[in-house]
């Protein structure tokens, strides 16, 4: 398995250099990438505190609209990004019919759009692809009217309209989506015109502008989709962050590592005398504490431009 790099593009580390929350050498932020190579960008720590593991079954991710050859599998082909482990979600759609789409019901605080704003993340891979600007997205399914009939829309998130976030082929990309533009498969009113859908004329709007026009919105579903239209595309993603879990897909559920600060046999040192422990997921009873977790995906639902498409 050769090296994996990351990256969170200019737009990411911007945005978190902006609001002070890049911090470079502090407990204040998470780094991304593999264990084999070099971290080149950091995350703060406003992940979610806990990790939900995925295995081969997928639950609670269910298989949607998908068809064809379109394929997911949990897989260690393309590695993980760091804080992901050995394996993450392997997506193909051989031919620009196909199409693989999992989503997974959301709840509580996750059902609350405004609060994606700072947590929703993933992380996404591309091995191949037709065309080389096309990357999995990450839907988000929305009722946006409340008690009020129709009101259904999937929200979704593709690099592509996204200036200045990185779609760079062989290595493992993360996209804080969250703080990006999304696009809508239906018109909200106050927001999205008809003439916008499928980020059609300006549709690529961010999450704000959907939570000002439509104070009623919930979010029901959060959606990994490899959409109709990306012919040729095999990647992967993981680390799918929404407020409050990130998902983690691995082959087998990784052991509890053990506390370092509870030993298992007589200490043959006094106190104080321990150094430093942490990173991954330990907590140190001498240095910094570690917690890698993130998220990822890529949706295609109507429309699309420059040669992409977000294909329903």
């Amino acid at each position: 398995m050769g090296k994996h790099r990351v990256s969170i593009g200019r737009r990411g580390v911007a945005m978190l250099a902006a609001t002070g929350a890049l911090v470079i050498g502090g407990t204040s932020a998470v780094m991304f990438g593999t264990g084999s190579a070099a971290p080149l960008d950091i995350l703060p720590i406003s992940s979610p505190a806990t990790t939900t593991y995925v295995l081969p079954d997928l639950d609670p991710f269910v298989k949607d609209d998908t068809r064809g050859d379109g394929k997911a599998e949990v897989s260690d082909e393309y590695g993980a990004p760091t804080g992901g482990g050995k394996a993450a979600l392997r997506l193909s759609t051989p031919a620009g019919s196909d199409k693989v789409n999992y989503y997974a019901t959301v709840s509580g605080a996750d059902a609350d759009l405004e609060n994606w704003i700072a947590a929703g993340a993933y992380s996404a891979y591309q091995g191949a692809a037709d065309n080389p600007v096309q990357f999995p997205s990450l839907q988000l399914t929305v009722d946006f009217n409340g008690p009020a009939d129709g009101g259904y829309s999937n929200l979704t998130y593709e690099p592509v309209y996204n200036p200045g976030d990185s779609t760079t082929p062989g290595q493992w990309n993360r996209f804080l989506a969250g703080a990006g533009n999304w696009c809508s498969t239906r018109a909200i009113p106050g927001v999205i015109e008809e003439a916008q859908r499928g980020c059609s004329n300006g549709g690529a709007k961010p999450l704000a502008d959907y939570v000002a026009a439509a104070p009623d919105l919930v979010v029901q579903r959060v959606v990994i989709n490899q959409g109709s239209g990306n012919a040729g595309l095999e990647s992967a993603v993981d680390l799918i962050s929404t407020p409050t879990t990130t998902y983690d897909f691995e082959l087998t559920k990784p052991t509890t590592p053990v506390d370092p600060t509870t030993p298992t046999t007589p200490p043959t040192t006094e106190p104080g005398q321990g150094g430093d422990n942490g990173g991954g997921h330990g907590h140190g009873n001498g240095g910094g504490n570690g917690n890698g977790h993130g998220t990822g995906g890529n949706n295609g639902n109507n429309g699309g431009g420059n040669g992409h498409c977000v294909c329903s």
